[in-house]
């Protein structure tokens, strides 16, 4: 029998009308409920800035996906990493070779000084454990990038409407009852749902803590290093990296535009985004946004929204009247990553 979510799940707003169906092996069909329409974009003009009925959540969100949970314990046939995966993500994961910033003068990247994940990394996330026999939600996301505390605790930044505090983050690539048993980590913060600070206020960037670094996990590409760029672009080229649309490029637009977003029922809240010419999908929401430092690609935002309304609509590097995908800019990102992780550990390198 279904047992449905502890609470209202924000993705039954803005499900596709094509989104992927999973079912687990030896598993009788069970319908997918058809997805409700996508509600007219209301969009707000603030500070004369409008861009045309804004919805942050239709970007992640999330392939919903219909889950029915085999009923008994099955072996995990989740892929494991080969010896190539396992050794090109081990490479990316501590800082490189390049040149740290010299004291007293300004680096222009930060580096974890260790990566579990890296950028481009899928995820799935659900509100509660899934049981045996049930029918249930999970959200498809991206991260932008992972690093550690003083600690050792390890963390990710994806988008903050991907998942709300508690909420569990688990691989894509789960597929069994087995699979859902551990979670590899769990929302602690995320900006659209948990208090936030004058700096941190109306910036759609959540934080997972992972709790199981050596978990395989599905990357965007190959692994490449992070590095964090210390300041926001403000014209030329950025690219981007999502779970559904992989790596696309355009120019920026436009900084800290308003955007609204649905979250539950009869509730909105303005965010605010930077605003770039480049395709995204459902799906690529909490991916890394780019541009070029030194022939390397350098962490500048993370995706958080598109335009409501063209979604179904063909989009390409160059077009006219291009796609516009909003993402909350590094200065945004890092004083969510200060608020709620202030001992993160980074070295200053020069690319």
């Amino acid at each position: 029998m279904s047992a449905p979510s502890n609470r209202p799940n924000l993705a039954h707003q803005y499900q596709p009308a094509d989104g992927q169906q999973w079912q687990f092996p030896a598993t009788p069909q069970f319908p997918v409920p058809a997805p409700p329409q996508t509600p007219d974009p209301r969009a707000r003009r603030r500070a004369g800035l409008r861009l045309g009925g804004w919805i942050t959540v239709i970007v992640a969100t999330l392939g919903i996906v219909a889950i029915v949970v085999w009923l008994g314990l099955n072996a995990s046939k989740v892929p494991t990493a080969t010896v190539e995966q396992r050794d090109a993500l081990s490479e990316v994961q501590t800082p490189g070779d390049a040149p740290q910033a010299p004291a007293g003068e300004t680096n222009n990247v930060r580096v974890p000084a260790f990566a579990p994940w890296a950028p481009g990394t899928k995820i799935q996330t659900t509100d509660h454990y899934p049981a045996p026999g049930e029918h249930f939600t999970a959200q498809s996301c991206t991260t932008a990038f992972s690093f550690t505390g003083a600690d050792g605790r390890a963390y990710a930044v994806t988008a903050g409407h991907c998942g709300r505090k508690g909420d569990l983050v688990w691989p894509t690539n789960a597929s069994t009852a087995f699979d859902y048993t551990t979670e590899v980590g769990h929302f602690i913060y995320s900006g659209l749902y948990h208090p936030s600070s004058a700096e941190t206020e109306g910036v759609d960037v959540g934080i997972i803590e992972i709790t199981d670094t050596e978990r395989y996990m599905d990357v965007v590409g190959a692994p490449i290093p992070t590095g964090v760029a210390d300041a926001a672009v403000e014209e030329g080229r950025v690219c981007k990296t999502g779970a559904t649309t992989g790596y696309t490029c355009g120019q920026f637009e436009a900084t800290e535009r308003v955007q609204i977003v649905n979250l539950d029922a009869d509730a909105e809240r303005e965010t605010y985004g930077d605003i770039a010419a480049v395709c995204a999908a459902s799906g690529d929401s909490g991916g890394p946004v780019f541009t070029e430092l030194g022939g390397r690609a350098a962490i500048v935002g993370v995706v958080s929204g598109t335009e409501a309304g063209r979604s179904n609509e063909q989009c390409f590097e160059g077009m006219d009247n291009p796609h516009l995908m909003s993402y909350s800019n590094i200065n945004q990102v890092m004083a969510v990553i200060g608020q709620v992780v202030p001992d993160a550990d980074w070295v200053a390198q020069r690319w």
